[in-house]
């Protein structure tokens, strides 16, 4: 179980644009990861929300199971 903040702030809540400028790719990428289950969001109505502390968690953990490259 991730350990949350017991109150998010603004800052803590990234729209998918913004994770796509902090990752360099585009946000259809972002879109398709989340989908997929590579980056952690929560989808409310049509809007997909990322957590700040959880996509740095994706950032620097080590690479698992994944090809030479370490890509998402």
């Amino acid at each position: 179980m991730v350990a949350r903040p017991s109150r998010l702030t603004a800052d803590d809540v990234l729209r998918g644009r913004d994770v796509a400028l902090l990752l360099h790719v585009p946000v259809s990428t972002v879109e398709d990861w989340a989908r997929r289950g590579l980056l952690p969001s929560v989808k409310i109505g049509r809007r997909r929300l990322y957590i700040r502390e959880e996509i740095e968690r994706v950032l620097t953990r080590q690479p698992q199971g994944r090809g030479e490259s370490g890509h998402l």
